[in-house]
């Protein structure tokens, strides 16, 4: 039977679209290379760090990599779910391993063209990036109910509660500005102009599902609301009640404009221990109301659209024409959509221009130094504020830069790694290369995988105080 996550697959292509049709990308930093004092991706995560000296990251291969996170499911669940193939829901080990509550989150940015330099004791940076999120909170009764809908009965039920689906798509155009203020203290910030590609925010408080009396008409209950603003994305109606049953995207652009800014400071407490902080990511997008569709369901109906979304293909009238009631049902259910847009039944209201806030990030470490600064152990701290909630992790690093052009760390991330991977960053000249989560164990069963790749010239002389 096919059981098809419209929506969620809707958000993926949202959040992939652009970002793919440009190169891949990183996530919005990697935690391992937070203490690597010559390697340009580190900025991303403290505008305030100083490199050595100036830099220009080469365009297409400067920056690229990816970031996939969940509290439950696996690399290659998330594979099947975006490729719709199911045979995962008749595994009992995976819906064992479900909670009641299963997050995930990919990550993409990318650097199309990025550069940094010195002017005077000032460490100006310009960038034209790109970032993709897509992120999605999906309960164990919906994957039960995904697993169970082709053998539904009558009497049988599930009350679903709690999903949400978000994308966001961006590009932004930053100029950045760091400095020392006193011997101890240098601050700097980023000032980013974000131009809205698409966005798409579902949150579904209830689906009930009752097969009460037949098992060929359920009644189901329904609240939630779906906000989109993405030029070229299209949806269809069904034609006699109205609402909303699927989703095309053709010729994306342009949805809408807003404003983001980093800010960071360094602090040395004594010569070979410094702490540093930085919030990344204030800022907002206001999309138009022209590319705005906004969406609401609430209320009962009765669902019994299985002969509509039959595939015609697959249909012949004559083959009812012996069959008793339970080979109708294995029929029709082994040839429709079970979980699809009908069942929820979104009705379109009136367009609106809204606006939608940039998930930030907080970062906050410390580093004590040993043989000028030759080798380092530091700690960080590093929550991300996304939706549908907050992520945490807390890594702990060995860091040895014997020459400018040849650096290592060695990283351990506490919350989440459950003790079975490292991480790892190696600089070699102008290519750095780098992963929190270097895996232990098959890359497919993992629940977090990131992995960095980089290559950037260096610009100018190295600074007058830097101490190798």
């Amino acid at each position: 039977m096919k059981k098809s996550f419209k929506l969620l697959k809707a958000a993926c292509v949202v959040g992939l679209l652009t970002v793919l049709g440009v190169t891949n990308g990183y996530a919005q930093g990697l935690r391992t290379s937070y203490f690597m004092d010559n390697v340009p991706a580190r900025l991303k995560m403290n505008p305030a760090l100083q490199p050595a000296r100036g830099y220009f990251n080469i365009p297409a291969i400067g920056a690229l990599g990816l970031s996939i996170s969940s509290n439950k499911l696996s690399i290659d669940d998330f594979v099947d779910i975006i490729e719709n193939k199911n045979g995962f829901l008749e595994s009992d080990k995976f819906m064992n391993r479900l909670d009641s509550k299963n997050t995930m989150n990919i990550d993409f940015t990318t650097d199309i063209l990025s550069f940094g330099f010195y002017s005077g004791k000032g460490f100006w940076t310009v960038n034209l990036g790109a970032r993709a999120i897509v992120s999605a909170s999906i309960p164990k009764t919906m994957f039960e109910f995904a697993r169970n809908a082709d053998k539904f009965d009558v009497g049988d039920m599930y009350d679903i509660k709690n999903m949400e689906l978000h994308a966001d798509v961006f590009s932004e155009i930053g100029l950045g500005y760091s400095r020392p203020i006193t011997e101890k203290l240098s601050v700097g910030g980023r000032f980013k102009v974000l131009v809205g590609v698409g966005n798409l925010d579902a949150k579904i408080d209830e689906i009930y599902v009752n097969a009460d009396t037949d098992y060929q008409n359920w009644k189901v209950r329904t609240k939630g609301k779906l906000e989109t603003s993405m030029k070229g994305l299209k949806f269809e109606y069904d034609s006699e009640h109205g609402y909303i049953n699927d989703i095309d995207i053709d010729s994306p652009g342009i949805s809408g404009f807003g404003f983001g800014i980093d800010l960071g400071a360094s602090y040395k407490i004594l010569n070979n221990l410094t702490v540093s902080a930085a919030i990344l990511d204030l800022g907002f997008i206001n999309w138009s109301k022209s590319n705005t569709t906004i969406a609401k369901t609430e209320g009962e109906h009765t669902y019994n659209d299985f002969m509509n979304d039959i595939d015609p293909d697959n249909y012949n009238p004559e083959d009812f024409e012996n069959m008793n009631p339970d080979e109708i049902q294995n029929y029709v259910t082994s040839n429709t959509d079970i979980f699809d847009l009908d069942l929820i039944q979104f009705q379109e209201g009136e367009a609106k221009s809204r606006k939608t806030t940039l998930r930030s990030t907080l970062n906050i470490g410390a580093e004590i130094t040993l043989l000028n600064n030759k080798l380092g152990f530091g700690v960080l701290s590093s929550t991300q504020f996304t939706l549908p909630s907050s992520y945490s992790e807390l890594t702990v690093s060995a860091n040895y830069r014997p020459r400018n052009w040849f650096g290592a760390t060695l990283s351990y991330s506490f919350l989440h790694s459950e003790f079975k991977t490292v991480g790892i960053g190696l600089k070699l000249g102008p290519i750095f290369i780098g992963s929190d989560y270097l895996m232990t164990k098959a890359p497919g069963d993992a629940n977090r995988a990131n992995a960095y790749i980089g290559c950037s010239i260096p610009l100018g002389k190295k600074r007058l105080d830097y101490r190798r």
